[in-house]
């Protein structure tokens, strides 16, 4: 009878270690997962974000293509709608702030009446 006791026991032990084990392997293969699936959430976002920036970047460039074609109309309209006396007088009001329109002929400038063509900053 000691010998049944003793299958039996081990039986059990045997059982109990095979659970064991099995818990062990399941929590990790549940880690493995969950490591997989936050390097994917990880991956998604990287993506993201380099597509936010890229489309920044294009939009930026829309924009300041956009600022120059005003600019450029602008300068144009100056030109051919304003006369070299206007244009002065423009100056001379304007002398305190920044000069918005980029025509200016050098010949027609004195060299003490500087102009700064660049947009205003803040």
């Amino acid at each position: 009878m000691s010998d049944w006791i003793l299958i039996l026991s081990a039986g059990l032990l045997g059982l109990a270690i095979g659970v064991a084990v099995m818990y062990l392997l399941n929590q990790r293969k549940g880690q493995q997962h969950s490591v997989r699936e936050m390097e994917k959430k990880l991956d998604d976002y990287q993506h993201k974000v380099e597509d936010h920036f890229a489309k920044t970047a294009d939009l930026i460039d829309n924009l300041t293509d956009s600022y120059q074609a005003v600019f450029s109309h602008l300068s144009e309209s100056a030109e051919e709608l304003l006369t070299d006396e206007q244009i002065r007088q423009q100056l001379i009001n304007r002398r305190s702030r920044e000069v918005t329109i980029k025509y200016l002929k050098s010949d027609d400038v004195n060299d003490n009446e500087a102009v700064n063509t660049n947009p205003p900053v803040d």
